[in-house]
């Protein structure tokens, strides 16, 4: 009897060990699966919401993909096979969504971003892998100084890309966070799969040649050319509306998008500028800010998708910041 007990033991704890080595070795398979998934560029569903999303396929869109015109092609056919109708009209060689793909993409949308939260339940080594992107002057004044705060947590890579461009790859899937500006005077309408955080709130200020005194007016400057941030911006029609309520037919003597090209101009005394205070944040000598408020402002967004943006709290609250003052000297800090 003791020596069949003692076998019995033994069996089970073979069989014991043995299924926690199945286990263990199906968890990680499993982890590695999902991370490798991650990594890949989307298929069929992802397909379909890029080519929804841009409405068109063309050699831009290919390469951002990762794929050649007719793999894309035989991925977005193998799902209308699957789905036993066609979901894009052919149009010269290009793909437009038809009713049945209109109404298929935000439900397809909804499949990536419940694909994104169960990737999220798995564990995983080190820190996140995240990418972020933004216009010039945010990657600069907010993510630069944030990246040493998260770099136990995150690997952070940077894409510069204006606001639209970077909210159609956050809707994508491409980038994890997209930092982009609101003008109160030009309000951005709401995406529902977006969560939306405020990063900073800065007003826009009067910035003239230094030899011009800080009690500047926009009535002072009627008939003086003026230098605007960049063609047809969100800026630029913020600026546009600030003169237009002061009476201002503004004579452009210059678009720039560059802010550091654009307050050298000013110093250069080639114009005036409207600018946000955060464009000043670091001083430029040559210009002076004037005292005179603008009763507008511009809000940074830090916006990621609903599906992960618990998981990179952390990440945009490191983003968040007050603006720092705008020298009354037009010098940087």
């Amino acid at each position: 009897t003791e020596v069949l007990r003692d076998k019995i033991g033994a069996d089970f704890a073979r069989l014991n060990e043995s299924i926690r080595k199945d286990v263990q070795g199906e968890l990680e398979a499993l982890k590695q699966l999902a991370q490798g998934y991650a990594r890949q560029p989307a298929l069929t569903i992802g397909d379909f919401t890029y080519t929804g999303d841009r409405f068109l396929v063309n050699h831009r869109g290919i390469v951002a993909l990762g794929y050649t015109a007719p793999a894309v092609s035989q991925h977005v056919a193998k799902l209308e096979r699957r789905l036993g109708a066609p979901l894009f009209d052919r149009v010269a060689g290009r793909l437009r969504p038809n009713d049945a793909g209109r109404r298929l993409l935000p439900l397809a949308l909804d499949v990536l971003d419940a694909q994104e939260r169960c990737l999220a339940v798995v564990p995983h080594d080190g820190p996140t892998p995240v990418a972020v992107a933004g216009f010039a002057s945010a990657l600069t004044e907010l993510l630069a100084p944030a990246l040493a705060a998260v770099a136990d947590s995150f690997v952070v890579t940077v894409v510069e890309a204006e606001d639209d461009d970077a909210l159609r790859e956050l809707g994508l899937g491409h980038v994890d966070v997209a930092l982009v500006q609101e003008y109160d005077l030009a309000p951005v309408p709401r995406q529902r799969r977006f969560a939306y955080t405020a990063v900073v709130k800065d007003p826009l200020r009067l910035v003239v040649p230094k030899r011009r005194p800080r009690t500047t007016t926009l009535a002072d400057l009627d008939g003086t050319a003026w230098l605007v941030n960049g063609d047809r911006t969100r800026c630029a029609e913020a600026v546009a509306r600030v003169l237009a309520r002061a009476g201002i037919t503004p004579t452009v003597a210059g678009t720039v998008a560059d802010n550091d090209a654009l307050l050298a101009l000013v110093a250069a005394g080639h114009g005036a500028a409207v600018v946000p205070e955060l464009v000043l944040a670091r001083g430029r000598a040559g210009v002076t800010v004037a005292d005179q408020p603008l009763r507008a402002h511009r809000t940074i967004w830090a916006v990621t998708r609903r599906a992960n943006a618990a998981a990179l709290r952390p990440l945009v609250a490191a983003l968040a910041r007050p603006p720092a003052p705008a020298a009354p000297s037009g010098r940087r800090r």
